[in-house]
């Protein structure tokens, strides 16, 4: 999933299964978001409002903020998403009080801007 792999393959962080729920912002609407489990490297998200969630995730890898109670912003990327499902990467890994501070709070998802050509 999101977490990083040694060299045998197996993961380097353990997943911690929550299930807490947060937001995504998707334009100007709100929809509800689960957060399934987290690591230190990563996360799963399931979402209530599926196709605008895949639709707004595409395309594939998706830059993403996720802000937790206190309002401190992680950097990550949606790297995979499927049947409401999907999975993010930390762009850097994060403290285990910082992933205890998002499975245990309300989070909001917030898109990046896709930057495109001009």
């Amino acid at each position: 999933m999101t977490q990083a792999f040694t060299d045998q393959g197996s993961r380097s962080w353990q997943r911690h299964n929550c299930g807490n729920d947060g937001t995504i912002l998707i334009g100007d609407a709100q929809s509800r978001a689960f957060m399934i489990d987290a690591s230190r490297g990563g996360f799963k998200l399931r979402f209530e409002q599926v196709e605008s969630a895949m639709a707004a995730l595409s395309p594939l890898p998706r830059d993403i903020n996720v802000v937790n109670n206190a309002n401190s912003t992680f950097a990550a990327s949606a790297i995979w998403a499927k049947d409401g499902l999907a999975g993010c990467r930390f762009y850097q890994h994060l403290s285990l009080d910082e992933v205890v501070s998002l499975m245990t709070g309300r989070f909001k998802i917030q898109l990046a801007r896709i930057n495109t050509p001009s």
